[in-house]
């Protein structure tokens, strides 16, 4: 939904953002393609520093945020965003089990099995991930344009610059988004833990509860994995599709209006794909590590770093042994 209309920015205004630069408002948004929302002109002036170069990107993402076009699609695909993981969150919670290793809930076929015995209880941890999906659907807009105009003042091509914004962005969300991902895997996880005797009671009431009292190891425990997975996979999705719709501008003509909406769209999608298969032993290694958590942060099992649970998986099942609950 953010990128796939290839329309964001479409209406950013001109402005001069600085005495020593000058900028014009490209058609087409940076999101969408490998142009920058802003063409600087280095008239003059020698290589900025990294305060100025944070200054300066600040301002024109500042510039072009203003616009309130950009403004109405950022909330929409954020909302957009949070309604897809409100759709797909019991496939989550499965997800989650899959990667806890859970001998019942192993596969997808227990999809049916896993929503019977939770019943309404599937959806209590949604509201973390709903809150990630809003916040980080949000602050991708801002974000990426940020980092798109800091990667272009350091002299990154327009090539490669859509792979450093998408992975800068992509490592700074997932930060952002570890401690309501954690709250989220320990509510999917606590219902079967106390079933199983894992725990006499449940760890968190609800998502606000786990937010508010959850200590800050726990909440951080598995962030390295996280943020390395999402920045991995903001690097390719806007690697892709830059170069899909640079493809497009130059070819697009010889389709019509609809081949070409249906590439667009579908070549989006094959991106998320590639991307989201690309960086899945990441996943497994933050989902593995948001399992034991709760346990490791409260001294009932030691605790792992990012580097010992991924040769943890290469020992147990090799290359292979790092895909569980891809599907």
């Amino acid at each position: 939904a953010d990128s796939v209309g290839g329309r964001l920015g479409t209406s950013a205004p001109q402005g001069n953002p600085g005495p020593a630069i000058s900028a014009t408002a490209h058609p087409v948004s940076a999101m969408a393609t490998s142009q920058p929302i802003v063409d600087v002109k280095f008239a003059d002036m020698g290589a900025l520093s990294f305060t100025a170069s944070c200054r300066q990107a600040w301002h024109t993402a500042s510039h072009s945020m203003s616009d309130s076009l950009v403004q109405q699609q950022a909330l929409e695909g954020a909302s957009l965003r949070a309604a897809a993981a409100f759709a797909a969150y019991p496939l989550d919670v499965l997800k989650t089990q899959v990667q806890a290793g859970h001998p019942k809930y192993c596969n997808l076929r227990a999809a049916p099995t896993i929503i019977a015995d939770y019943r309404s209880a599937i959806f209590r941890g949604y509201p973390g991930v709903g809150g990630n999906a809003f916040l980080m659907g949000a602050l991708m807009f801002g974000g990426y344009r940020f980092f798109d105009n800091f990667w272009r003042l350091q002299g990154i091509s327009d090539y490669w610059r859509p792979a450093m914004a998408g992975a800068s962005i992509g490592g700074l969300c997932g930060l952002m988004a570890t401690p309501l991902e954690q709250v989220k895997t320990v509510m999917a996880l606590q219902e079967s833990w106390v079933r199983e005797g894992k725990v006499s009671e449940r760890v968190f009431r609800s998502v606000g509860h786990g937010a508010l009292s959850g200590s800050m190891r726990l909440k951080f425990y598995a962030a390295a994995p996280l943020m390395c997975r999402t920045a991995l996979f903001d690097c390719q999705l806007f690697f892709y599709n830059s170069r899909l719709r640079e493809w497009l501008a130059t070819e697009g003509h010889n389709y019509s209006g609809g081949t070409r909406a249906f590439l667009g769209t579908f070549g989006f999608m094959l991106a998320g794909l590639v991307g989201a298969t690309i960086n899945y032993p990441f996943d497994l290694v933050k989902g593995r590590m948001m399992a034991e958590a709760h346990f490791a942060t409260t001294g009932q099992i030691s605790a792992r770093s990012t580097p010992a649970v991924f040769a943890q998986i290469v020992r147990e099942g090799g290359v292979a042994g790092g895909f569980p609950g891809l599907p």
